[in-house]
């Protein structure tokens, strides 16, 4: 028998390179979910800049103001027009961020005024006139976990929307 080769491994190392495996997968999940719920929440952003910038176009083409108002769960938000308004229909828009990814309520729907101050806004709505601009200036923060929020910003004066990672320039 010595010197005879082996024809298989045995169960202690089938078991070892087991272990190796099962170790090595623990530590990437969290790394592999970690850039998951990155994009997720660049996709939420663009979701909500998308939204406003068609609620935005619907006020001009329409002529009556809309608005966007987030949901009780934070994680849906709607679309509707402000009031009635003769011989044109209400489309009323419902939305859902994607999985995991939430209005940060603490932080969403700051108005901010001309001194740079911000002031939190305790009806959850951002508002377009009829001529696309806002009536001041509004910051929507989408997050997940503890991670840097993404900021969609209205611009009061021109309607314009934006976005940014909070942080970030």
């Amino acid at each position: 028998m010595v010197g005879q080769k082996r024809q298989g491994y045995t169960l202690l190392e089938l078991v070892l390179v087991m272990v190796i495996v099962a170790i090595t997968a623990a530590m990437a999940v969290p790394v592999v979910d970690g850039m998951f719920t990155g994009s997720q929440l660049h996709v939420a952003g663009d979701l909500v800049k998308s939204r406003l910038n068609e609620m935005r176009n619907r006020a001009r083409e329409e002529g009556r103001p809309y608005k966007l108002t987030i949901l009780d769960n934070g994680h849906a938000f709607r679309i509707e027009p402000v009031g009635d308004c003769a011989g044109v229909p209400n489309i009323q828009t419902d939305d859902e961020l994607p999985k995991d990814i939430v209005f940060r309520l603490q932080d969403c729907l700051a108005i901010v005024n001309d001194n740079g101050e911000s002031s939190s806004n305790p009806t959850m709505e951002v508002i377009v006139e009829a001529n696309g601009t806002a009536p001041s200036d509004y910051e929507i923060s989408l997050g997940a976990g503890n991670g840097l929020p993404v900021v969609v910003s209205v611009r009061g004066a021109t309607g314009a929307i934006s976005s940014k990672v909070s942080g970030s320039p």
